[in-house]
């Protein structure tokens, strides 16, 4: 599942980069970063090719924000769709609204209070860090620890994808903290992976939790 999303994720920046080498509007660059100010709204999608994307405080953007090579960064109480990146980290600010999904190829994701992701939360390399925000549907990772703070909430799953490439063995570490809680299952998709979730007093897992050592308290 991880894995043919992480190569949809790839195909698609790819063919952004196509565009933005053809493109004549500002919504595409190569080599330049490309930023959306306080309280503005842009109407369509944001793609860069070796350039960060930033968005202001109080914005709305009506589109996706993807980025080859550059840092995606999503101020506060502003509104998104899809935000993903190859080769640079997603920041995501206070109170903020993805319309979608949050993905990474290598890059971590980190996501602070108040905000909502009405859609998924896919790393391949990377780290992925929740303070007091709602994750809608599942959150996924192949290589990378997670940790959930200030009474975080993931409806969905967490999945550890199988990695396709070195045989050698990882260790991912999947923290809640502060009262979070997942409504769904915790899953090990890969046996070469060793998982261990810390579930600490006040915090939950209310789904199974599969080929994962577990430790509570």
């Amino acid at each position: 599942m991880l894995k043919k999303s992480g190569i949809r994720l790839i195909l698609s920046l790819l063919f952004v980069m196509a565009g933005a080498i053809s493109a004549c509007d500002g919504d595409m660059s190569v080599n330049k970063n490309l930023r959306v100010d306080d309280g503005d709204i842009h109407i369509g999608d944001l793609s860069t090719v070796n350039g960060n994307i930033s968005v202001g405080k109080d914005c709305s953007v009506k589109g996706s924000c993807q980025s080859v090579n550059g840092q995606v960064e999503i101020d506060d109480a502003s509104k998104v769709g899809d935000v993903s990146t190859v080769n640079g980290k997603i920041t995501i600010g206070n109170k903020v609204q993805i319309g979608g999904d949050l993905e990474s190829v290598n890059g971590g994701i980190s996501v602070h209070s108040g905000s909502e992701i009405r859609g998924g939360i896919s790393v391949i390399n990377g780290r992925i860090d929740i303070a007091g925000s709602l994750v809608e549907r599942d959150i996924e990772t192949i290589n990378g620890n997670i940790t959930l703070r200030e009474k975080s909430l993931v409806r969905g799953n967490i999945v550890i994808g199988e990695s396709t490439g070195s045989n050698n063995r990882r260790e991912v570490t999947i923290r809640l903290e502060d009262g979070s809680v997942v409504e769904g299952d915790i899953i090990n998709e890969d046996e070469r992976t060793k998982v261990t979730v810390y579930i600490p007093e006040g915090c939950e897992v209310r789904g199974k939790i599969r080929d994962c050592e577990v430790i509570k308290g």
